[in-house]
């Protein structure tokens, strides 16, 4: 398996573990945070992740309908997996891979969490695939998503 591939696969099981449980606790503070995408990455010289995460206040199952619907748009992508029932969506793009999970958090509450490899640190750094992923599935909802400081 390759280290991008290996490292998304850990990303996206460990922010799976993560958001399966107590997810009652944070629908609260997930509302304040609506519509704020939240990044998290990292880079080396032996690769990276990329990890970004927002609360919509949109029904979960149009959420999860819409990107499909998004991703299926674009031909450079291929979805390597979709699963309604979790709420996963696996693509990848060239060499790239990426993941997504849609979680219900309540009837109009939506929690998305993208997750991908990032390249080496050697590597140009162009607009973040888990991002623009998320900014794209806003824009569908018209709902203006911004991008809060790492």
């Amino acid at each position: 398996m390759c280290p991008n591939r290996w490292w998304a696969t850990f990303v996206v099981a460990v922010f799976l573990l993560l958001t399966t449980s107590g997810q009652a606790q944070w629908v609260m503070a997930a509302r304040a945070a609506k519509n704020q995408i939240n990044r998290m990455s990292q880079r080396s010289d032996a690769g990276g992740y990329d990890v970004a995460t927002v609360v919509l206040g949109a029904d979960p199952s149009k959420v999860y309908d819409k990107t499909i619907e998004l991703l299926k748009t674009h031909p450079e992508l291929k979805i390597t997996r979709e699963d309604r029932q979790t709420g996963i969506i696996e693509i990848q793009r060239g060499n790239k891979v990426a993941g997504f999970q849609i979680n219900a958090l309540g009837d109009k509450v939506t929690q998305m969490i993208v997750a991908s490899g990032a390249g080496r640190s050697k590597e140009p750094s162009g607009t973040s695939m888990v991002v623009e992923s998320i900014i794209n599935v806003c824009a569908e909802f018209n709902v203006k998503c911004t991008v809060q400081p790492q």
